[in-house]
């Protein structure tokens, strides 16, 4: 059994309350990431598994935490529920990876990981950059933003 981590249990039920807000909505925009069936997979293990797996530091949760909410202020229109929620993470964790690791694998590994082809992952991926503008930098001053948000919200402390 794998060990409990305060800051994937923090993120997951931040984006539980939202999933609980956005699923009682009608919403009309469907975009690419969202699956005609919700995943049973809870954000939380899914978290965990991409953490287990990947390998890759605790700063690539933050700073997608940073690109979903940056999603957000970009296209209103994009709503996050559990008919997406898991696609977009997968996402933005697999660019924060890229973008802020030194090590990451192949986008054939992440759709293993994420539990989605290699072809469906490669198509996220470019519309994700796309719905991104390509703007992928986080200054210092965002990441200890949030990094202090996250640390108030779930009381845990950051390596």
């Amino acid at each position: 059994m794998q060990q409990s981590n305060p800051l994937l249990l923090t993120i997951s039920n931040i984006l539980d309350e939202i999933i609980k807000q956005t699923d009682a909505l009608e919403i009309e925009y469907k975009s690419i990431f969202h699956a005609n069936k919700a995943p049973s997979i809870t954000i939380y293990n899914y978290l965990q598994r991409i953490a287990k797996y990947t390998h890759c530091s605790e700063q690539c949760f933050v700073i997608a935490l940073i690109y979903l909410d940056r999603l957000q202020e970009k296209h209103t229109y994009l709503i996050l529920n559990s008919h997406c929620i898991h696609r977009f993470l997968l996402m933005s964790i697999v660019t924060a990876i890229k973008f802020q690791d030194d090590d990451y694998y192949k986008n054939e590994f992440y759709a293993k990981v994420g539990g989605i082809n290699i072809k469906e992952i490669n198509v996220l991926e470019q519309e994700f950059l796309e719905y991104m503008d390509y703007q992928l930098f986080i200054d210092d001053q965002q990441y200890a933003i949030y990094e202090k948000r996250l640390l108030e919200f779930g009381e845990i402390e950051m390596p």
